[in-house]
């Protein structure tokens, strides 16, 4: 299956910010990485998306998400250090990337 915007992410990085990635069954999530890597540094997945329970996913921060939430608490769920080959997987899961995606720029 392809992932045309998951690939340009593990290429060209996300300049320092999380990018989303919109899913074809309307969940989403967002990745935080440098160019060329195998790993992101951050993975948040939106609410209704869930982690396999694999150790590709174990590293999460429910804490993060608290502190930064303010008044409405963040129902989605941020990991670190998710191998690309992870991400992809999820992503596969789900029906593949959405047709519609955020400008990347």
């Amino acid at each position: 299956m392809a992932t045309p915007r998951l690939d340009h992410l593990t290429a060209n990085g996300t300049d320092g910010i999380n990018r989303r990635i919109f899913l074809a069954d309307g969940t989403g999530l967002s990745v935080k990485g440098t160019p060329g890597v195998t790993q992101f540094e951050e993975v948040y997945l939106a609410e209704g998306l869930d982690a396999p329970d694999s150790e590709a996913w174990e590293l999460e921060d429910d804490i993060e998400l608290w502190l930064t939430s303010g008044d409405e608490p963040d129902r989605g769920r941020l990991f670190y250090d998710v191998p690309v080959s992870a991400v992809r997987a999820l992503i596969e899961e789900h029906g593949g990337e959405g047709a519609e995606q955020d400008p990347i720029g």
